[in-house]
């Protein structure tokens, strides 16, 4: 929660309302149960909003009626009732003195403020929730938004951050992605070079597949440096030794379980093997090094 620096003084006629503090974490029973308290809270400030609106309108379109009547002039006549209802509300002390923030773990307040356009004493009415949520959900680590109108006093913004999923490398440069592939533009990658690493055009995207299929077979997963895109079809595996392991572009489950098993056997990946190709289903052929195997061959000569 943060109070917006320099606003103007609130009417000595109003009580300071106390305000709740939001939860640090975004989306999740928490948040939503946050979210719904502090709504529930805004229905009854709002109702004191909504009666001074009425009461303004009231009193404009009786004297918009007489205007129209007299010189018939029907042009912006909504655009002059609307920007003195919120001259009232401002007058009235609905100004925005609040931003209230839940969910932003690497996202900056500042950042999200400038994004809402929040200053001190802006009216309430006049915040655009719609461009206000686009504006933020264009952050680079937001995934999703939700802004909310408090009435009298303050503007609640709930986001979902993405979350640092692997390291896609294309074109000689890292960059770090989210699960859906999403480029995080703001993070940097020496932070997260623990991360899973995905190479080649199209490989952001389809990163969760192959990390997810890696997940299943540890031992694989752990002798595994990174993963190549194929001709945006396929997935081949760079081992620790330098060897890869191709896999196919259908079924390569079935594939990444039929190495488990062979290893598990006869622990075929501790061989000296350059290739190991499981692209034909329910079989794989090893090809050796070939400076080993000439080696090999020149020692039994």
């Amino acid at each position: 929660m943060s109070k917006l620096k320099g606003a103007g003084a609130r009417d000595s006629s109003k009580a300071r309302r106390k305000s709740n503090t939001a939860p640090k974490a975004a989306g999740g029973r928490k948040l939503s149960n946050w979210a719904a308290a502090q709504w529930r809270a805004a229905r009854n400030r709002a109702s004191y909003a909504f009666k001074l609106i009425f009461t303004v309108f009231g009193a404009l379109l009786a004297g918009t009626a007489v205007i129209l009547l007299v010189f018939g002039q029907l042009d912006d006549v909504g655009g002059m009732l609307a920007g003195r209802a919120e001259t009232e509300l401002e007058q009235a002390g609905y100004t925005l003195d609040w931003l209230d923030v839940a969910g932003a773990d690497r996202t900056g307040v500042e950042e999200i403020a400038m994004a809402v356009g929040a200053a001190p004493g802006l009216g309430l009415s006049r915040v655009d929730l719609n461009a206000a949520r686009d504006a933020i959900q264009s952050l680079s680590w937001v995934k999703s938004a939700e802004v909310l109108r408090l009435w009298p006093d303050r503007i609640a913004v709930l986001i979902e951050e993405r979350q640092p999923y692997a390291l896609w490398q294309i074109n000689q440069t890292y960059h770090v992605i989210d699960a859906g592939g999403a480029v995080i533009d703001a993070a940097n990658p020496l932070e997260f070079a623990y991360l899973p690493r995905v190479v080649g055009e199209d490989a952001n995207l389809e990163a969760a597949s192959v990390i997810g299929l890696l997940e299943l077979h540890p031992d694989i997963r752990d002798r595994i440096t990174h993963a190549i895109r194929v001709g945006e079809r396929r997935w081949s595996l760079r081992l620790q030794s330098g060897g890869d392991v191709l896999l196919p572009e259908d079924d390569p489950a079935s594939a990444l379980a039929l190495l488990a098993a062979m290893h598990e056997e006869r622990g075929v990946l501790d061989y000296e093997a350059q290739i190991f190709d499981l692209r034909n289903a329910g079989e794989m052929v090893m090809r050796p090094w070939p400076d080993r195997a000439a080696e090999r061959a020149g020692r039994g000569a």
